[in-house]
């Protein structure tokens, strides 16, 4: 095979460069990685949980009833746009677990009564259901049986109606309708206090009375059927049952969060590969500038024996699509690597009992082409610059720099000695070079401002929510609303010292044409325990009349201050009613609305009725509450704030040390590859001048400092710039995250920017080393022979 000599050249460069070469290849393959990782992980998870979905036929609405009967089914299957509809029985229980000394919670859900059939079936990773007439064998979620190391055979004591059963674990299994399994109070999967428990229905019927009866229905639809229209007829139905309002896939719980997380990936596939590309096309254009301007010579002899400058042209794309097809291909091991990592500890943390993942040729194509379009692109102007010049201004060398006298005075101003000015008088000859190696290191800051936000963000969080709102150690919520006594009944529970109540009315609140379905919150008129705060962290008192709506719902409703809305409560007598928005509160954690207890009462025709209490606890006797509290038969679920904090901020620690590791490299990446680049070619450009420096008697040390000098003020430059773009990217990844379920505020502390320009600075340095290393043994003779 015979390699013609343009191309021959091309090889030669590519080894001569290889140092470059890579530093640019890689800031490619980081593009193409974040590519494929995103979209590959964000397809994996979609593609898995349709599958899923679709496998264990799982349903398309959910309602709740206190009890309607069995023949109500008929009426619900007649619905127009209804295929299958299953009547269930769900109900929360207490955990009983050996050495468990905090409390804990199962969801006990009926299984139908011909194993295999209905909605939201079970994918069984270990045993058998249990026989539909048994009443003392349970399967129990994967999860809570590998936290608890529980086995088919293992014995389960749990608290059912407040009566204490034991019953046999026949199997281990998952469901698409737990996916994220959430227990009540919580604010991420604990499984080692909530897990969910599937019994016989005969079983459930026995413990809640519930004979004929049923507390539950899901609803599979035919394609095309209307959402909305059916859940608008299951209501009207189940409300004279209690029904409290149906609700579509999209807002039950374990999809909703599922599709949060979809949503992040997809908002980090549109922020972070623009940004490396962008970097790399900068990156290609610096190199490839430098060298056509070394290789003008080379060029005016190649166009003098015949070659055109297409051919020419040609040549350098050629060099920048090697140095393209090695970026992408180390991108696209990398990617795969780190988006199969990426699903599948997705996968355990959502509970998936597979893993679809993807490798869709069009994403590698797609990120191949782009990749390559973003190179040549940088590369296309230094080549027409050079290739539209006649060859014997082409062979003649470059005109030297001209340093106009006129920035003399700028030095002079500055008080720069000699090494200074030979340092801004370089910067300032290449403006845009300058600027781009700025851009491109800020760049890298700006990638890591953008993650290390979340560390703060986090803590005001939960400082926010568990410190200064909700500020209870414990919360009771009762099985039903219970008369004024029950607070008496609670104060008197060992260790309480402080007990405060509450009222929840399950409520459509409504502005115009939108609505939202919440839970209303009835409190005190000054609450201590649960406290609702101002957008400025300021307590807010209960008001007489009306409304304290939280910034989300607000937002979400379009309304403010002093407009009315209409709510339809959802319980009891339901009644309509148009009350004024009194207040705008701040919330982190779902759609909140407020008011006073019994004003709350009154509208729903009710006496003194409270939903639960928040309860402070001495520390000295949390052992004996938590074991009265187990044997309350009317505490449905108990949740503990220390556990809540606890899980959450460890959840979260998991998730954020893998995100920011990822962060920390990319970044370094980018600011390696910047500086180095910047440092060769600076090198290559002033290595005359510092030869001539070391042979008039300068230092190594003095002549390194003109060169290293210039990569500190780039650097330095690039500090405040990459500070406020990574507040800009961390604004927008935050709009996007947000959501109805969370939102998270964004808090940006002095910290988050020192780190980030810390790590940034140390992978300068890396790169001054690397250069140093060169500066050090620079052939001053063989230099100084150099023509310019």
């Amino acid at each position: 095979m015979v390699i013609s000599p343009l191309r021959r050249k091309m090889l030669r460069d590519l080894v001569r460069l290889w140092a470059q070469v890579l530093a640019i290849a890689l800031v490619l393959a980081a593009g193409v990685a974040t590519m494929i990782l995103g979209n590959g992980a964000f397809s994996s998870l979609s593609e898995t949980r349709t599958r899923y979905y679709e496998a264990n036929r799982f349903a398309d609405v959910f309602a709740n009833v206190t009890r309607a009967p069995q023949a109500l089914m008929g009426e619900i299957e007649a619905i127009d746009g209804v295929l299958v509809a299953e009547a269930r029985i769900v109900k929360l229980g207490l955990l009983d677990m050996p050495g468990m000394v905090e409390p804990g919670s199962v969801m006990l859900v009926s299984l139908p009564k011909v194993a295999g059939a209905g909605l939201n079936r079970l994918h069984l990773r270990q045993g058998r259901i249990p026989g539909p007439q048994s009443t003392s064998e349970v399967v129990v979620s994967e999860g809570f049986a590998e936290v608890h190391r529980l086995r088919v055979g293992d014995p389960l004591t749990i608290l059912v109606n407040g009566q204490r059963r034991t019953l046999i674990i026949t199997g281990i299994a998952l469901s698409p309708e737990f996916i994220y399994a959430l227990g009540p109070g919580q604010m991420m999967p604990d499984p080692l206090r909530f897990g969910i428990a599937w019994l016989p229905r005969a079983s459930l019927e026995a413990a809640f009375d519930l004979k004929g009866a049923f507390s539950n229905v899901v609803l599979k639809l035919a394609p095309g059927a209307s959402e909305d229209r059916v859940i608008e007829a299951l209501d009207r139905l189940t409300a004279r049952y209690g029904g409290v309002g149906a609700t579509g896939r999209a807002d039950q719980v374990s999809h909703a969060f599922l599709d949060a997380e979809l949503k992040q990936l997809s908002a980090m596939v549109k922020v972070l590969p623009p940004i490396f590309l962008l970097v790399a096309a900068m990156l290609v254009n610096m190199t490839l500038s430098r060298l056509v301007t070394l290789e003008r010579e080379q060029i005016g002899l190649l166009k003098a024996i015949g070659y055109s400058s297409r051919a020419i042209g040609v040549h350098y794309v050629e060099f920048v699509v090697v140095i393209a097809a090695l970026g992408i291909a180390v991108g696209f091991v990398a990617g795969a690597w780190l988006g199969a990592g990426l699903a599948q500890l997705y996968a355990q943390f959502f509970s998936f009992p597979f893993l679809v993942f993807t490798r869709d040729p069009q994403i590698y194509g797609l990120a191949a082409i782009v990749t390559a379009i973003s190179a040549v692109a940088g590369a296309l102007y230094a080549v027409r610059s050079v290739v539209a010049l006649p060859p014997a201004v082409a062979m003649a060398p470059p005109a030297p720099p001209a340093y106009r006298n006129r920035a003399w005075s700028l030095w002079h101003l500055l008080a720069l000695r000699q090494t200074g000015v030979m340092i801004a008088r370089h910067l300032f000859r290449w403006p845009f070079r300058t600027f781009s190696s700025t851009f491109g290191v800020a760049m890298s800051v700006a990638l890591l401002v953008a993650s290390l936000w979340s560390f703060g963000s986090i803590n005001h969080m939960i400082d926010v929510t568990f410190f200064r709102s909700e500020r209870h150690d414990a919360l009771v919520v009762f099985g039903a609303p219970e008369p004024y006594r029950a607070l008496y009944a609670a104060r008197h529970m060992p260790g309480v010292l402080v007990a405060e109540p509450f009222r929840s009315a399950t409520a459509r609140i409504s502005h115009l044409n939108r609505s939202k379905r919440l839970s209303i919150m009835g409190k005190p008129e000054n609450p201590h325990l649960s406290r609702v705060l101002d957008p400025s962290l300021r307590p807010m008192a209960m008001p007489e009349v009306g409304l304290i709506i939280s910034e989300a719902l607000a937002n979400a409703l379009d309304v403010r201050r002093g407009e009315r809305v209409t709510v339809e409560v959802l319980e009891g007598a339901r009644p309509i009613i148009s009350l004024p928005v009194s207040g705008i509160s701040l919330g982190y954690v779902g759609l909140g609305a407020a008011m006073e207890m019994t004003a709350l009462n009154r509208i729903m025709g009710e006496d003194a009725l409270i939903s639960g209490v928040n309860l402070q606890i001495d520390e000295a006797a949390r052992g004996a509450f938590y074991a009265a509290a187990k044997t309350t038969p009317k505490t449905e679920f108990l949740t503990v704030t220390a556990l809540t904090i606890a899980r959450f901020k460890e959840t979260l620690a998991e998730n954020i040390t893998v995100m920011i590791t990822v962060y920390v490299i990319l970044a370094a990446i980018i600011a390696i590859g910047v500086v180095y680049n910047f440092a060769r070619i600076s090198l290559s450009e002033q290595g005359r001048e510092l030869a001539s420096l070391r042979v008039l008697g300068f230092t190594r040390a003095e002549v390194a400092r003109v060169l290293l000098g210039e990569l500190a003020i780039v650097v330095l430059l690039a500090q405040p710039l990459g500070w406020v773009i990574g507040y800009g990217i961390g604004a927008a990844m935050v709009a996007a995250f947000s959501s109805d379920l969370y939102r998270v505020p964004f808090v940006v502390g002095y910290d988050v920017y020192a780190t980030a320009s810390l790590v940034v600075c140390a992978a300068a340095l890396v790169s001054a080393l690397a250069v140093w290393g060169r500066i050090n043994n620079l052939d001053m003779i063989e230099v100084l022979k150099t023509r310019e």
